[in-house]
């Protein structure tokens, strides 16, 4: 019931103007889709596609939780870009978020209307890496599907995995990123406080 309601809220805001900005709403339940996720939503039209897992909506910069993808003047990083842009550019989405990272920008997981789950089909399509020092961010189901579409898409060499790939943590510190060994709740997701960069 939750997922038709949502989409016509969507179309309603599409209709009206919605595309200029965005809608700013408390969700009902800590799911959307089938997904756990926080319970805020922004619904709107993404206006612009920085890099391969940040956007803009209604003005909001939007930052792909639990994903990292290549940095611009990385291989592969206009790729990535391109292909985040063929997915949500000039379409409407729901953006569902606890939180905002320390650069201030919305820190979600973003749904088409049809619910898949852009997050997770950059890191299928190969276009950017599960980003599994933030798995206790997200419940063990989604860690899951995160984990099995990054082997995936590096077993048969999609996209970024065509090549020798530097992870975009490693490029931008020179260190590899701290993988936590188990999460605090078990397959729960925890409070998600993390920041990405």
């Amino acid at each position: 019931m939750l997922r038709p309601l949502l989409f016509m809220v969507a179309v309603v805001l599409s209709a009206c103007g919605g595309g200029e900005g965005a809608s700013f709403a408390p969700g009902s339940a800590h799911t959307h889709c089938g997904v756990s996720v926080g319970t805020q939503r922004i619904i709107g039209t993404v206006t612009s596609v920085h890099d391969g897992d940040t956007f803009t909506v209604g003005g909001e910069s939007i930052r792909l939780a639990s994903i990292d993808a290549p940095e611009l003047d990385q291989a592969y990083g206009p790729s990535s870009r391109a292909h985040l842009a063929a997915m949500v550019l000039g379409q409407s989405v729901t953006v569902t978020y606890a939180h905002t990272d320390r650069y201030d920008r919305v820190l979600g997981t973003v749904f088409k209307p049809d619910c898949s789950q852009v997050n997770l089909s950059q890191v299928a399509s190969g276009a950017a890496w599960y980003y599994e020092a933030y798995q206790c961010d997200i419940d063990l189901r989604q860690r899951q599907a995160f984990a099995a579409a990054h082997a995936s898409a590096r077993t048969t060499k999609k996209g970024l995995w065509a090549n020798a790939a530097v992870a975009p943590w490693v490029y931008r510190n020179g260190v590899e990123a701290k993988v936590p060994s188990s999460c605090p709740n078990g397959d729960a997701a925890s409070d998600g406080r993390g920041a990405l960069s």
